[in-house]
């Protein structure tokens, strides 16, 4: 069962990145395991993959975040 504070960083998470100005952005996946919230996707600059990070810093709180966001 996933414990619903996973299920609320996430969610949290994903409702930051779908507002994104970015669309590249918006389209980024989100997954959880563990300790670690990992961001998964293409983006055409490095400025949306960073962007991407800093958007979801706060909500991530304790969770590592991996991003493994690829620049086309």
């Amino acid at each position: 069962m996933i414990d619903s504070g996973f299920r609320d960083v996430t969610g949290r998470i994903r409702h930051l990145l779908s507002e994104s100005p970015i669309a590249d952005v918006r389209r980024i996946r989100v997954e959880q395991e563990g300790d670690c919230v990992m961001l998964h996707g293409r983006v055409r600059t490095f400025y949306a993959k960073q962007m991407a990070q800093e958007t979801i810093k706060r909500a991530a709180g304790e969770f590592q975040i991996v991003n493994s966001v690829n620049v086309e």
